[in-house]
């Protein structure tokens, strides 16, 4: 027990590294899975920990999931990390690409970007991400997919 408390460096150190190891394992299996998928000459732009909140028109409450976004050069894509879910929108079905705190009428207390776009049914509905550099992507997502639907 003595030994553990004098060598407490080495085992920060260890949880540190393994952390470290852990992260980079998991954004290469993403992608590895993102280049078989897609291919890497259509990605415009990708995001890793991007939080999705859901749409608009689901029941209840937002709810957080983690996950990578990819500005394709024809829609924008995310898929969450654990619960393998999916969203994939078109480029023409884009309507406004914008920046909001709250989603479903809940006040997320954080900075989201938010996709105003049209289903497969063409009905009205919104998408709130959380990501890495918002007006960044806003202005990509406009510049690459609005534009092109223009």
């Amino acid at each position: 027990m003595n030994t553990i408390i004098q060598q407490q460096w080495l085992i920060i150190g260890i949880v540190f590294f393994g952390i470290v190891f852990y992260i980079s394992l998991i954004r290469y299996r993403d992608k590895r899975w993102i280049d078989k998928r897609f291919g890497s000459d259509t990605v415009r732009a990708m995001s890793f920990g991007v939080n999705y909140f859901g749409r608009a028109t689901e029941k209840g409450a937002p709810r957080k999931s983690s996950g990578f976004l990819l500005l394709l050069s024809d829609r924008l894509f995310f898929r969450s990390r654990l619960a393998r879910l999916e969203l994939d929108i078109p480029a023409k079905s884009i309507q406004r690409v914008y920046h909001g705190s709250d989603h479903k009428g809940v006040d997320l207390h954080q900075s989201v970007m938010k996709i105003d776009f049209l289903t497969v049914d063409h009905r009205q509905d919104t998408a709130a991400f959380k990501v890495p550099y918002p007006p960044q992507w806003i202005s990509a997502i406009r510049n690459t997919l609005i534009k092109q639907a223009s």
